[in-house]
């Protein structure tokens, strides 16, 4: 068996998937209760389409609810709202799903330090480019970006700040398991020091589904029932899932929680089959036993398989038969292999199909629960299931009692004949030392904004109170995997209760005890000259207590509208009148409004809230290319030149303003700039009277002077 040295631990999980399970708990609760997210077209999904009725008749699939996908917090993400319309919805999920998976991880972000640490991106289709911003004048300077596949990882790489390798994987349905696979290649070489690892997929338009529909491949009744008798197709679906990895040994000296292993991995291709979609049984064996051979473990070893499972009668039997040569050929019917399928629950999310399986299996290894697979009434007759040691449970059952630890195998096959499977056993026990309770800590949470914060401090205060909680583990958390933000707070306190009334704003205990304590009244110290933005070294403080990362709520979102309906006619951007040069601002407000107006319409949001005045504009949805832009702008209004710098130099409104307030020249942008009258020095009149030869022995001589 591989050593614990050369494991890859996964050390977070986030997801965002049909049926309201926006994170890994509603996730669980939802499978564990055996329900199904499946269910028709939301009505507003794409009905200005042509056709609309007739094209959504029938349909069903896995759908996310409102906000998605017209609405993202582009501010979060230091995107300007012109950026944020032209910005694939993938990409969105992206950025939120990945964030949450980086505060799980405690990571916190700092982009400009250019951490070696690893993007990879699974995603194959492209509703957004294809539908809606490929119309007639759509297009512009943030459209490529905006719907690259190759952009999407490189996204996530720049706004995290990270310089590890970064990619995004499309080999269809199995990109997400080729995605981890090189995730764990990749950190096992030491090309990263961990990897965010991600899935997405989203159904936009009916294009897909047409296309889909003509090849036989979805389900006519919109129900998956992977594995049954009656199974018709595949359902569609849409959502986003993440993972971060590390290796094993640097995820316990950061002091990550531990929730799984990979132990192993593989990926092959079909090769030439009977056609270019179709599965190939030996491929799926061949891939299954270089992933057992790289983990080092034998097939009676895995306990359970998350299977692809699509629900097409083919892909299913050809993937059970291939099952049950891999792992149930010698196997005790007394201990059959457990199989399953999370597209019977929430749909096949196609690229990012595996991604959902690996955290649907990792959650089961840590609950020591396999969920139930629904809608299995009458298994396919295309397998001898009397003959076989293999089962798929129909209600939740506890992990098979064993010898050695929970390990299970997950599937993904893609179109294009590339095939991947994943080996992941079930996090190491390791007992926490023993250390003594404190007599009180530091909390320190922040956020970017002021709302942003109350609303952290009421969601972490609900927290503290839902379940005991470590609070060396919390504060630990908040000062070392968080990222600071500029609005901050800080409360002391020394149980649950207390720091829960504290984050709320309620009355405590008279404060002039701390003056009896001394080690309170440090904490106390320590927390203001963070609130007052300075740096603390929270890992001295909490470190050598033993304090761990653990997953809590994080930062809020705040999604605004960024939509581009279809089809469209792109108008041109408006933009500000140039006043006149008799007719330019006198006072410093007037100057602070011109300003203003220009900064708004390059941003795209000519109508949108006031710009705050005292916060940089690179706070507020500005980037360098758009400084560059403003500046254009500005001295196309004003008639004269503007330094390149100008965003940088003058990054708030009101310094903006005060600088072209106190260089009020009109004149031209280009102005000829004069040649200097000719000066008379008879000194060098000599020079006429010198022949050539002479005047060329003189230069000679100059030079070598």
């Amino acid at each position: 068996m591989q050593s614990d040295s050369d494991a890859v631990a996964v050390v977070a999980l986030a997801c965002n998937y049909p049926g309201g399970c926006g994170d890994p708990d509603s996730l669980w609760q939802f499978l564990s209760e055996g329900r199904s997210a499946l269910g028709p077209v939301p009505s507003d999904r794409w009905a200005r389409d042509l056709d609309a009725p007739r094209r959504d008749k029938g349909r069903s699939g896995g759908f996310l609810g409102a906000p998605f996908p017209h609405s993202f917090d582009a501010p979060f993400f230091d995107i300007s709202p012109a950026e944020a319309l032209a910005l694939d919805p993938q990409q969105r999920l992206l950025l939120e799903t990945g964030w949450r998976a980086l505060e799980g991880a405690g990571i916190a972000i700092e982009p400009m330090a250019g951490r070696p640490i690893g993007v990879f991106v699974a995603l194959s289709t492209g509703d957004y480019q294809n539908a809606r911003l490929w119309q007639p004048g759509a297009a512009d300077s943030f459209t490529a970006t905006g719907v690259s596949p190759a952009a999407a990882a490189g996204r996530l790489s720049y706004s995290f700040g990270f310089d590890g390798p970064s990619m995004s994987v499309d080999t269809a349905c199995s990109s997400s398991l080729v995605a981890i696979h090189l995730a764990r290649q990749a950190i096992r070489n030491g090309e990263c020091e961990a990897a965010l690892v991600a899935g997405v997929n989203a159904l936009l338009v009916p294009n897909l589904f047409d296309c889909l529909e003509t090849m036989n491949l979805l389900s006519p009744d919109g129900v998956c029932r992977a594995f049954d008798a009656g199974a018709n197709g595949y359902v569609r679906a849409e959502g986003c899932g993440a993972i971060v990895l590390k290796p094993l040994g640097a995820a316990l000296g950061d002091g990550n929680e531990i929730l799984a292993l990979i132990r192993g991995s593989a990926v092959n291709q079909d090769g030439r089959t009977g056609g270019l979609t179709a599965p190939s049984g030996a491929a799926q064996q061949k891939v299954i036993a270089k992933a057992l051979a790289s983990a080092g473990l034998t097939p009676g070893e895995i306990d359970y398989v998350e299977a692809h499972g699509t629900g097409t009668p083919l892909g299913d039997a050809i993937e059970l038969n291939a099952l049950a040569e891999s792992y149930a050929k010698d196997r005790d019917a007394a201990t059959p292999l457990l199989i399953g399928s999370v597209k019977t629950n929430i749909g096949h999310l196609e690229a990012g199909a595996g991604m959902a399986g690996v955290i649907k299996t990792i959650l089961a290894l840590r609950h020591g629960m396999i969920p139930g697979h629904p809608r299995l009434e009458k298994p396919t007759p295309h397998l001898a299931w009397e003959l076989v040691a293999m089962r798929a449970p129909t209600e939740p059952t506890a992990w098979p009692a064993t010898d050695h630890p929970r390990r299970a195998g997950v599937s993904s096959f893609g179109f294009s004949g590339t095939n991947g499977h994943v080996i992941l056993e079930q996090a190491p026990v390791f007992e926490p030392a023993d250390r003594q309770v404190p007599g009180a800590v530091v909390l320190p949470i922040s956020a970017r904004t002021p709302a942003a914060l109350e609303e952290s401090a009421a969601a972490l205060a609900a927290w503290l109170e839902a379940a005991p909680r470590d609070l060396i583990d919390v504060a630990f958390t908040l000062g070392v995997g968080r990222t600071p933000f500029p609005h901050r707070r800080v409360v002391v306190g020394s149980d649950a209760a207390e720091l829960a009334r504290l984050l709320r704003g309620e009355p405590t205990a008279d404060e002039t005890d701390w003056e009896k304590d001394p080690a309170l009244k440090r904490l106390a110290e320590l927390g203001a000259i963070w609130a007052s933005g300075g740096d603390v070294d929270w890992a001295r403080l909490y470190g050598p207590a033993g304090g761990r990362l653990v997953a809590m709520p994080g930062h809020p979102f705040h999604p605004q509208r960024y939509w581009i309906d279809a089809p469209v006619i792109m108008a041109e951007p408006v933009r500000p009148a140039t006043p006149k040069p008799d007719a330019l601002p006198v006072k410093p407000d007037d100057w602070r409004a011109l300003v203003a107006d220009h900064a708004r319409a390059v941003l795209g949001e000519v109508h949108a809230e006031p710009l705050d005045p005292h916060l940089p504009l690179t706070d507020q949805g500005f980037t360098s290319l758009l400084g560059l832009e403003l500046r254009r702008a500005l001295e196309v209004a004003l008639g004269r030149q503007l330094p390149a710098s100008l965003l940088y130099d003058y990054p708030t409104l009101d310094r903006m303003a005060a600088f072209l307030a106190g260089a009020r020249a009109t004149t031209p942008r280009r102005v000829p700039v004069p040649r200097p009258e000719p000066v008379e020095d008879k000194d060098f009149d000599f020079l006429d009277t010198l022949s050539p030869t002479e005047l060329a022995d003189l230069i000679e001589r100059e030079i070598d002077r």
